[in-house]
């Protein structure tokens, strides 16, 4: 069995001695970007070292190393580590990206519409990296509670009981072709269901002559 160190030695390089890798698929947003500049100058680089081959060619935090060439810093926290050859060293930069994890959505959202009572959605977006809509979209998700859903599920049931199984109506083919088409991407569990929103919103939507 191989043995590997359980822990890596941290060294401060001069920032202008390391290189980025020329293969890195991993792109940042505008958005994205300046949270980390502004992270940074906010709070130094207290994150994850920068991970170099000997060369000092980048292998994993070529974005860290950016947003602390954008700030002037002079040297920066960096990991020397040898992959056996280019295409493990390839292998590392997608997979060490690849497995950082996910959001959980509603748990994010409970934490930015916490943070949103003192903070403006254009003071998270610079500091968090989402835009402003991503902000207010996970702030109206945060609202949805369990309570609301079977609450809504209930009325739609009520509803659904109310409505008719056989609509008796003349069409063309061709707009029943259309109404078959929304009901495969209108929202209810039955087609009288999916009828009544559609029908619903084109009577809302249509204009009064």
């Amino acid at each position: 069995m191989v043995k590997h160190k359980i822990f890596s030695d941290v060294k401060m390089v001069k920032i202008n001695e390391i290189k980025p890798n020329k293969y890195n698929p991993n792109q940042m947003t505008d958005e994205q970007f300046d949270s980390l500049v502004l992270d940074f100058k906010e709070n130094g680089f207290v994150g994850q070292p920068i991970i170099v081959n000997k060369d000092k060619v980048i292998i994993d935090g070529e974005h860290r190393w950016r947003s602390a060439s954008f700030c002037h810093f002079k040297k920066v926290p960096v990991i020397e580590f040898h992959p056996k050859d280019k295409d493990h060293q390839r292998l590392l930069t997608i997979g060490w990206n690849a497995k950082r994890g996910e959001f959980n959505p509603l748990k994010l959202a409970e934490v930015i519409q916490r943070l949103n009572k003192k903070y403006t959605p254009e003071e998270l977006s610079s500091k968090l990296g989402f835009t402003e809509n991503q902000i207010k979209d996970w702030t109206e998700i945060s609202q949805v509670t369990p309570e609301m859903i079977k609450k809504i599920k209930k009325e739609a049931e009520e509803m659904n009981k109310g409505l008719p199984v056989v609509f008796n109506f003349a069409m063309s083919k061709e707009q029943g072709k259309l109404i078959y088409e929304a009901l495969d991407v209108s929202i209810g569990k039955s087609k009288g269901e999916k009828l009544y929103y559609i029908c619903h919103a084109f009577l809302k939507d249509k204009p009064i002559k």
